[in-house]
């Protein structure tokens, strides 16, 4: 998810530019106060622009939410596609799909807080709301994708599954480490396991 630039000084964005703005700033607020407290009117006080303009792109809390997920997973899709692209033969297969693990957005410092709190809630608010799971399942897909491509180059003959125990070890960790403030590297930690995982392959 890619950070959000709010500021009462900018220049304030017109017509589709406005509608992304609005979609900023609920990420922002998601990241600051969960899915939960975001309004029309907390949005368009974070992006600085009129709450008309909210109510005008989006007409309920759901829609709202709902293309928030959309821009979040688009452009973390976008990032994922662009490492698999990126990935040559005789690469290092597990240093790509820890980069796919452990790097947020393409432009923001591994272990951001902002977009993996943000990124995190809005999964976790798919499990109560079903116009978010869609959108959810398909964030969660292109992971899972990416991994078992990137696994299976790496020599594991059960990419998938490998893929899956990486992927929940990763989000175990990143949570914790959400929750406790911590700034541990992840990366050696999860190298060891996907090594663990690639010499338990039958």
């Amino acid at each position: 998810m890619a950070a959000v630039v709010t500021g009462k000084n900018r220049e304030r964005p017109r017509g589709a530019a406005r509608r992304e703005a609005l979609l900023e700033a609920a990420l922002v607020l998601v990241a600051e106060v969960g899915p939960d407290a975001v309004t029309h009117r907390r949005v368009a006080e974070t992006a600085g622009l009129p709450l008309a303009s909210t109510t005008y792109w989006f007409a309920s809390k759901d829609e709202l939410l709902t293309a928030a997920v959309e821009l979040a997973a688009a452009r973390d899709i976008a990032r994922i596609g662009e490492l698999i692209d990126g990935y040559r033969p005789g690469d290092d297969a597990i240093a790509v799909a820890l980069r796919v693990l452990l790097e947020p957005t393409a432009t923001e410092a591994p272990h951001s807080r902002g977009p993996l709190l943000a990124a995190y809630s809005l999964l976790l608010e798919a499990a109560r709301r079903p116009t978010l799971r869609d959108v959810a399942g398909r964030w969660s897909a292109a992971y899972m994708d990416a991994l078992a491509t990137l696994l299976q180059a790496a020599g594991s003959r059960q990419a998938r599954a490998d893929a899956q125990l990486l992927s929940a070890a990763c989000d175990g960790l990143l949570l914790e480490q959400l929750a406790s403030g911590s700034s541990a590297d992840l990366t050696s930690r999860l190298r060891r396991l996907a090594r663990a995982l690639l010499d338990a392959s039958p």
